[in-house]
């Protein structure tokens, strides 16, 4: 389905971002990495324009050109609203909102000059509700399916289309946490109407189809991966297995 299709993939280094890289090669694209750490091809940070143009520039000398970006870089808070710092809400906005934009202004000056592309963005169920214990990670990802939509109207006459996925609770091993206690995976069989946490590979098969020409004319859309969580969102059961995942102190990247 991207055979011979150019693309850049954020975060690439695990989880999500690394499934993603990592199903784009097995349908024939040619993938490059961008990370702060980890083993891929390019390194740098997100929250740098200079180090986004760069790795932009360094695909496109390579490559040709940029055909598909994938924006899966972020980092998300949990903790209290009224002792938050600063620093941390400013560096969660810097990741997942500025860092992705800067990534599609960058992207998008090369697709337009070769006509077109796709980018996906990576949110969350958290930018489609208000999740507690997280403001900063839920206005940025709230702020990346606005981002979306509004370039998917500006880039869509150059040919560009723009599209969000919303996961639900991934399991990696940044969340890994969780799942040792017996009890929160009982929560999830009763919450989620499939039965289960998600896993990398159900966001990296929506992210084959957006990127692909089988969505040639789905633009401008949030894209839920959650089991049909949000269709339930109920907690009537399983109520200390999610009090013990909303009250977890940890910072972890998505």
């Amino acid at each position: 389905m991207l055979e011979n299709r150019v693309v850049l993939v954020t975060g690439a280094a695990s989880g999500i971002g690394r499934e993603i890289a990592e199903r784009f090669m097995r349908e024939g694209a040619r993938v490059t990495g961008f990370d702060r750490a980890g083993d891929v091809a390019i390194k740098g940070d997100v929250r740098s324009p200079a180090d986004v143009e760069g790795a932009v520039e360094q695909l496109v000398t390579a490559e040709g050109r940029i055909d598909v970006l994938v924006n899966s870089a972020g980092v998300r808070e949990i903790g209290d609203v009224y002792t938050m710092a600063t620093d941390e809400w400013d560096n969660v906005i810097a990741v997942n909102l500025s860092g992705t934009f800067y990534c599609c202004q960058a992207a998008a000056r090369r697709m337009r000059e070769s006509g077109g592309g796709a980018i996906v963005n990576i949110s969350s169920v958290g930018g489609l509700i208000g999740l507690a214990r997280r403001p900063a990670y839920t206005a940025a990802k709230h702020g990346v399916i606005g981002l979306t939509k509004s370039l998917a109207r500006d880039l869509g006459p150059a040919g560009i289309r723009v599209n969000a996925i919303c996961p639900g609770l991934i399991r990696t091993p940044l969340t890994e946490q969780y799942f040792v206690d017996d009890a929160f995976e009982d929560g999830l069989r009763t919450v989620v109407p499939q039965g289960r946490a998600g896993v990398p590979a159900d966001v990296a098969e929506a992210a084959v189809f957006l990127a692909s020409d089988r969505s040639a004319y789905v633009n401008g859309i949030a894209l839920p991966v959650d089991g049909g969580w949000l269709a339930e969102k109920s907690f009537a059961a399983g109520e200390d297995a999610a009090a013990t995942f909303l009250a977890s102190n940890s910072t972890s990247e998505t």
